[in-house]
């Protein structure tokens, strides 16, 4: 007996990540559980299967009763579609069904990954996905820690979150100033994003989508954390769009080049519109900003650098005035009474609450390894 037709949604057979997909009725054939119902297990069209569960769960937090950013989304559709198309085709399991994923399927890709020389990072990142999937499916906790998949004295078995080398752009001899101004003459738009990653320490995406009407605001309007951490500062400029877990925050304004630069992305921009080509969409800037920098350089393979090395150079270069000296990762650690602080108006200019987090820019001084563990946990070398 041959199974139904399944209609097909514009000839799709994933959804839009960069949009809420829309609700079917109940009963519609394009409900993704019509959809699932309609294909039997081990069918062949694996990819309307992913599709289908996709559609159903991928606004959802894996832990919270929330929505995720379009960014997850997106990231969870790129890679759970790639994931299944390498396990097929590339491993024994080539009649797989997603809906039967199992931990012997994802050791053997483990196993891949390990092979390609992928970043504990990323093979963390992925058994995450892996993780969130595993409970669409109805096999919550079948993902086990890294661990279990690479072995305990494996070196991808824990992530470290501290930073061990700078990521600056100086560290790596790239004169910002000159690369911002090559960027600039192939587009003008990319060039004024890269210069407040520069100024303000944004990630590429807030640069994106900064608005910068209205954002210079006094200290009394100022989120009372941030405005604590600078009691010398009376402007600081709000930062709330593209932010990470939409969490706004408000940067210091201190130095004439930082006013400079508001004055003509300000002259630059519409009134309530952002930092941006006029007419285009968030991904087409995004696929934009990307093009133009790499086509300049700016990638591990070339330069050694990355757009995000703009926002360690910020976080570094403020600490090192903040502390009287360079962080741990520049090689210093000699001034602990004076860590605490600096790390604290650091995360506040980060946009963070965690003081932890830090230690993924700055690397990990006295102070914060004695904060991690008790004087017993300190190693003795």
């Amino acid at each position: 007996m041959s199974a139904k037709k399944v209609p097909r949604a514009g000839g799709d057979r994933l959804p839009p990540s960069n949009r809420h997909a829309p609700r079917e009725a109940t009963r519609s054939p394009l409900h993704p559980d019509a959809i699932l119902e309609n294909l039997p297990i081990g069918t062949r069209d694996y990819i309307r299967v992913v599709g289908a569960i996709l559609k159903k769960h991928n606004h959802e937090h894996s832990a919270k009763h929330k929505s995720v950013s379009f960014k997850t989304m997106h990231d969870r559709q790129r890679f759970l579609a790639s994931f299944f198309r390498e396990l097929r085709r590339n491993t024994r399991f080539s009649n797989l069904d997603p809906r039967q994923l199992a931990n012997r399927h994802i050791e053997a890709m483990v196993d891949r990954w390990v092979e390609r020389g992928l970043a504990t990072a990323t093979i963390h990142n992925y058994l995450s996905f892996l993780r969130t999937f595993a409970g669409w499916i109805g096999k919550p906790g079948m993902v086990r820690e890294p661990q279990y998949y690479v072995g305990a004295e494996s070196k991808h078995a824990h992530r470290t979150q501290v930073a061990t080398s700078d990521h600056s752009w100086t560290a790596r001899n790239v004169d910002i100033a000159a690369k911002i101004a090559e960027i600039a003459a192939i587009d003008a738009w990319v060039g004024l994003q890269v210069e407040l990653c520069a100024e303000f320490g944004m990630r590429g995406k807030e640069a994106r989508h900064f608005r910068p009407h209205g954002a210079v605001i006094p200290r009394e309007a100022a989120d009372p954390r941030d405005a604590a951490a600078f009691p010398e500062c009376e402007t600081f400029v709000h930062v709330s769009h593209g932010t990470k877990g939409g969490r706004p925050r408000d940067v210091p304004l201190t130095t004439e080049s930082q006013r400079a630069l508001l004055a003509r992305v300000t002259a630059a921009v519409a009134p309530g519109m952002y930092v941006g080509r006029p007419g285009i969409t968030s991904l087409q800037a995004q696929s934009r900003f990307y093009y133009v920098i790499r086509k300049c350089g700016i990638s591990k393979k070339e330069l050694g650098v990355v757009a995000h090395g703009l926002r360690h150079q910020h976080v570094n270069d403020a600490f090192e005035v903040d502390a009287g000296g360079p962080s741990p990762v520049r090689g210093g650690d000699a001034r602990p009474e004076r860590d605490e602080i600096a790390r604290q108006r650091a995360a506040r200019t980060l946009g963070h609450n965690r003081l932890q987090v830090t230690s993924c820019y700055l690397g990990s001084s006295a102070v914060m390894r004695s904060k991690a563990g008790k004087p017993s946990d300190a190693p003795t070398t």
